[in-house]
């Protein structure tokens, strides 16, 4: 029972390393196709959700929120980021603009490794809360350490957007914007639901 516990938590940790790095790339693919929606004049009021989203994922991360407070976050910069990428696929003036184009391309296909990595940890994740609820050999595995964890799992979070976002998104730079008030706890699913994944990277 306990050498069945540390191969679920092992397969935990390893799945969450590997969310990380996909989100963590996100992040680092998406100023590059803001710079390239901002030189096509793409409209401020869809790239200022875009900067201040990003800026909330990476400020949350850097300060050791919870899965729950990041999830939401990652959220809703998929949110910002699918609107955008719509905007690009409709739009006639940058239908064949590869600058513009290529760095969404790439974008789609990391939102697409974020799908799979966050079905694969939830997937380990309810392996782990399963063992733990588990009667007997959830006291054994309680007693070994082996303890409930949350999925990465979120409601949407609205991000409000006022003049001072919009200057941002128009700037040369993309100038790091302050969190927003923190996420609340209620966003975080209960760990004994079944795995999911945020609603908008669906």
């Amino acid at each position: 029972m306990v050498r069945r516990l540390r191969r679920f938590e092992g397969n935990l940790t390893a799945s969450r390393a590997l969310l990380d790095v996909e989100l963590e790339r996100r992040c680092d693919q998406a100023p590059e196709l803001i710079a390239a929606a901002r030189a096509a004049a793409m409209p401020s009021e869809i790239l200022a959700p875009l900067v201040g989203a990003r800026s909330l994922a990476v400020a949350l991360r850097q300060q050791g929120m919870s899965l729950g407070e990041q999830a939401g976050s990652e959220n809703a910069l998929s949110v910002a980021l699918h609107r955008l990428m719509f905007e690009v696929e409709c739009n006639p003036n940058v239908k064949h603009d590869w600058a513009i184009q290529r760095p969404a391309l790439e974008l789609k296909v990391t939102e697409q490794r974020i799908i799979g990595a966050a079905r694969v940890y939830n997937d380990s994740a309810t392996a782990v809360n399963r063992l733990v609820r588990s009667v007997p050999a959830g006291v054994v595995a309680r007693l070994a350490g082996g303890h409930q964890v949350p999925l990465f799992e979120a409601t949407v979070v609205e991000l409000p957007i006022g003049a001072d976002e919009a200057e941002r998104a128009e700037s040369p730079a993309l100038a790091e914007v302050a969190p927003q008030a923190p996420l609340h706890d209620d966003t975080v699913v209960p760990a004994d639901r079944d795995a999911g994944v945020p609603g908008a990277l669906l």
